[in-house]
């Protein structure tokens, strides 16, 4: 599993708390779906000790990619108000080879099912994550380097990295992650752009000549990276984030978020591995989520309607929605 992706968390004027990103690998969604898991189902099915099985506290929704066992949990929202997204952290993700006694191994596909089922937010995730250790077992045939990022209904985000000391989780970030290198990188690395606005550069004097810059009135975001490499994605998104107006409400909200992940929206075309390479890295979903309803929608690139999924409600089986990509054009005469 290689897939890039770009997640930043938001809020809207009446309050309302949420988390967005992109899904961008090679390929296509055939082995996705999203998927309800209520409360009561194992945590981790299939790969608990014995003596050791945990049930959720809390069910949740969200995306899965399917076909390597038990579902891969991508990104999703629990009825507690958690939520979290998993995004590809090539070279730079250390895992522990065994978890000392006292902790749970868990893969790192299966990290936000297991944080889902017990953690109604951030705050009980930075109390458990002591108890868990991340250990890579190959079980999905390669390695899977994971970055993480989290929110709920506090407006926190925090992100969570493995690093050489083990789980690191830096608590209230600016709310935007994308994918290698590290995130206090990321963070270091926006001193480049400080002074960058959404406002047009004044005319400068320049030998007695007054110079004014091109696009006068509709200038701003002068000097941001245009290319679509994790760093330069993180500065977008961070900018997209500071000047971009709130949503009124949660619909509004929601649709607006759609809209501000443009900037690092990759169309197919744009970003191939090799000259040979017959697939590309390109955004195959946008998904956002919020922390208050539960609710979980997305939109694949080939269907520009936004779907919805609501949590589960009591227990039951596990249920899953195909991401309906063939596109639903709604006419008008």
């Amino acid at each position: 599993m290689n897939f890039g992706c770009s997640s930043f968390s938001w809020k809207t004027k009446d309050g309302r708390h949420l988390l967005g990103r992109t899904y961008d690998q090679l390929g296509n969604l055939r082995a996705n779906r999203v998927i309800c898991v209520p409360k009561g189902s194992p945590c981790l099915p299939g790969l608990q000790p014995a003596g050791r099985e945990v049930t959720a506290h809390y069910g949740y929704t969200g995306m899965a990619v399917l076909g390597y066992g038990e579902p891969i949990l991508v990104d999703g929202v629990n009825e507690a108000g958690l939520m979290g997204a998993l995004l590809h952290y090539p070279e730079y993700a250390i895992y522990p080879p065994k978890p000392r006694p006292d902790q749970m191994a868990v893969h790192p596909g299966r990290l936000l099912a297991y944080l889902f089922g017990l953690c109604s937010g951030v705050e009980e995730v930075a109390a458990l994550l002591p108890t868990v250790a991340l250990v890579d077992d190959l079980s999905l045939g390669s390695p899977l380097p994971a970055h993480y990022i989290f929110s709920d209904r506090s407006g926190e985000a925090a992100v969570l990295e493995p690093d050489t000391g083990g789980l690191k989780l830096h608590r209230h970030t600016i709310g935007v992650l994308t994918n290698s290198p590290d995130y206090l990188w990321h963070r270091t690395n926006l001193r480049t752009y400080v002074g960058t606005t959404n406002l047009p550069k004044p005319p400068h004097s320049i030998a007695g000549h007054e110079i004014r810059a091109f696009g006068e009135r509709l200038g701003g975001g002068f000097g941001l990276p245009g290319d679509y490499t994790s760093p330069s994605r993180f500065v977008r998104m961070a900018f997209m984030k500071e000047f971009a107006v709130e949503g009124i409400d949660e619909l509004d909200g929601v649709s607006r978020m759609f809209r501000a992940f443009s900037p690092v929206n990759i169309p197919e075309g744009l970003s191939r591995t090799s000259p040979d390479a017959e697939e590309y890295q390109q955004t195959l979903c946008i998904s956002v989520m919020c922390a208050e309803s539960g609710i979980y929608y997305f939109s694949p690139a080939q269907n520009r309607r936004i779907s919805a999924v609501r949590l589960p409600r009591g227990t039951g089986a596990i249920r899953q929605f195909p991401l309906g990509e063939h596109q639903d054009v709604n006419y008008r005469n």
